[in-house]
This record gives C-alpha cells, sequence and structure tokens, in this order.
C-alpha cells in the first residue's frame, strides 16, 4: 500500500531562474558603481581643494613673515632673487618656491634639514644620507592622480601643483597689438605685460599684484603625466600624455626649466653644475622629463604639458593670490585664462 507524504517535495531555482537573478544584480551593481566612482571622485576633488587652500594659506604667511612672495625658483645662493649675472653663477642651487613655504605646510623640520647654501640636487639633508629632492609631501599631491615611485620620476619628488610664471618662461611678457595672437587675447589695453606671480627672477609683493588677490591665479594643477597635442592659446585641447617615456612631471623641489630665461641664456648651470646652456634643453636630457613647479598661461587647462592640467572630470582647481579656490572648466575661454594669470594687465574679468 503507498503511502502519502504529509511535506511537500522541495523545489530549488531552475538555471533560468538564477540567471535572471544573477543578471538583475549585474544590472544593480552597474547602476550603483557610477554612483561610487562619482562620490569618490567628489572626496578626492575635495582633497584637492583642501590642499590649494593650504598652499595658498601658505603663500599668505610667507609674504607676511618675508615681505614678498617666493620667487619661482632660486638660480643662486641668495634667498632673494639677485641681479642677473653676466657670468654663469658658481652653484646650480635650483631650490623651488615649494622648498620655502615647508614651513608653513606643517613641514619645518624637512625645511631645516635642507642646507640652503647648497644646491638642492643630489645634496643630502642635513644629518642624514637621504637626498632631501628626494622628500615626497603629500600634500603637494592631488588624490585623483595615480601615485608615482621615484622610479618614474628620476629621483625627484614631484608635485601636482604649479605657481603660474604668466603667459610664458621669460622674464617679461609685454605684448602689443602686433602681436600675432592679439585677436585671440580680446585685449583691450596695449601694450599689456602678461607677466604672473612666479615669472622666472621676479619676487612679487601685495602691491605688485595690481588687478587684486581676488582676480589673480597663483597656483593651479597639472597632472602628473602631463597633456599633448593641444595648441598654444586654445583650452582642453589636449589628452593626457601616456604613463611611459612621455611622462613630464614637476619635480617639487628641484628648479629644471627647459626654455627660456633659464636655459637658453647661457646665464645659469644645470642643477648637477653642467652647463650653462645656450639652447633650449630638458634636465636630466633623456625621458621620463622632469619641470619645474610652474606653467605658463599660453597654453590653457588641459591642452598641452607646459600649461595646468587635471584628471578631474572636466576641469582642474586653481588657488587664487587672496588664497581662494575656484575649479574651471577645462573649456574656459584662452584669453580670459591668460587674463586671470597676468598680475597687472588692466583687464576685468567677470565671474
Amino acid at each position: 500500500m503507498q503511502r502519502l507524504s504529509l511535506c511537500p517535495k522541495k523545489r530549488g531555482f531552475t538555471l533560468v531562474e538564477l540567471l535572471v537573478v544573477i543578471a538583475i544584480i549585474g544590472i544593480l551593481i552597474a547602476l550603483l558603481l557610477p554612483a561610487v566612482q562619482a562620490a569618490r571622485e567628489a572626496a578626492r576633488r575635495s582633497q584637492c581643494t583642501n590642499n590649494l587652500k593650504q598652499l595658498g594659506l601658505a603663500l599668505q604667511n610667507y609674504h607676511d613673515v618675508n615681505k614678498s612672495f617666493p620667487p619661482s625658483g632660486i638660480l643662486t645662493g641668495d634667498m632673494r632673487v639677485p641681479p642677473v649675472p653676466s657670468t654663469p653663477s658658481a652653484l646650480p642651487y635650483h631650490h623651488t618656491w615649494m622648498v620655502m613655504i615647508l614651513p608653513y605646510v606643517e613641514q619645518k623640520a624637512l625645511y631645516d634639514q635642507i642646507d640652503k647654501k647648497l644646491p638642492i640636487y643630489n645634496t643630502p639633508l642635513m644629518g642624514s644620507t637621504e637626498l632631501a629632492m628626494t622628500k615626497q609631501v603629500d600634500a603637494f599631491l592631488c588624490p585623483s592622480n595615480p601615485r608615482l615611485d621615484l622610479g618614474k620620476t628620476r629621483n625627484m619628488a614631484y608635485t601636482n601643483y604649479a605657481a603660474s610664471e604668466g603667459y610664458h618662461w621669460w622674464t617679461t611678457a609685454t605684448v602689443d597689438t602686433n602681436w600675432g595672437y592679439w585677436a585671440t587675447f580680446q585685449g583691450t589695453n596695449s601694450p599689456v605685460d602678461l607677466s604672473g606671480m612666479f615669472t622666472i627672477l621676479q619676487t612679487r609683493t601685495m602691491s605688485d599684484l595690481v588687478d587684486g588677490t581676488s582676480n589673480t591665479v597663483a597656483i593651479a594643477e597639472v597632472n602628473s603625466t602631463g597633456y599633448k597635442n593641444g595648441p598654444i592659446t586654445t583650452s582642453g585641447t589636449g589628452v593626457p600624455r601616456l604613463d611611459t617615456n612621455e611622462r613630464v612631471f614637476r619635480a617639487a623641489f628641484v628648479f629644471t626649466g627647459t626654455n627660456g630665461e633659464c636655459c637658453e641664456t647661457g646665464r645659469w648651470r644645470n642643477p648637477d653644475g653642467s652647463g650653462p646652456s645656450t639652447a633650449a634643453r630638458w634636465f636630466p636630457g633623456a625621458s621620463p622629463h622632469g619641470f619645474s613647479p610652474t606653467f605658463l598661461a599660453a597654453w590653457g587647462p588641459n591642452a598641452n604639458w607646459p600649461g595646468a592640467s587635471s584628471l578631474h572630470p572636466g576641469g582642474v582647481n586653481t588657488g587664487y593670490a587672496d588664497g581662494s579656490v575656484r575649479f574651471f572648466a577645462q573649456t574656459i575661454a584662452w584669453h580670459v585664462w591668460a587674463k586671470l594669470n597676468a598680475i597687472a594687465d588692466g583687464h576685468t574679468v567677470q565671474e
């Protein structure tokens, strides 16, 4: 006699049902992932903004103590910028503005270990065998950029923040209506000087910022590899350089340069004491290339390696001379960008 079971038979998931569940989970993950990534980028951008605020405050404090802003670089042994020598300087000091603000970004211990009477390149910290130029400072790095080890930066600490030289890498940047880019610049005053806060061999004071601290760019982001392909006097026209031998990084503490006053006049030695050179050149010569922690406004954001650049979607964080920080779209009109980076061009830029 057959017995009837009082318990129903357990039924498992069919293959089709399992596939449907897996598909639903995949869709949910696909929907959530961009939101998670956006939240992470927002946090990184906020940290980058905070870093720039700290750098801006450091510049203000430096000015309060020294009655001037630091120069972009010290090419001789005087912590001020001396008259241009007629013969090459005996020692290649090449300390950057970032060396000079270390005490104001909670790095006084590191600053005190750097011998300001000796070249920064390949010189050990006082009381140590560790090289001064290798000391990485987290506050100088944007978290949206992949971290680079010293093997990728020619044994030099690097930074993602650079000071504005203004239009180019010479000691003045005066242009007039005969300038080939005058129409692009949309100038109303002629002649006009497009020099920046950190023009080479210039030491600025508050009174030099004729356009006002709230109208003058002091610092902007530079990504860890630089950009390429963007023409001069354009914005947002480039693409990031490959993280290979294309890389152009900013050395935090070593003033290197490639063109202009530092490298084509025959007045300044290279950071290792070689030279001087009378032609544009990289230091060190082979790639990847290190450049001083400065940028040029001849290129707008995200156009080419001499200009400002960022990996934040759509634009760059920028620090003003008054310590405020603003985010500019990479599509900002180039003439606006050029005017914001000039300290006394006399043009009013509307927000």
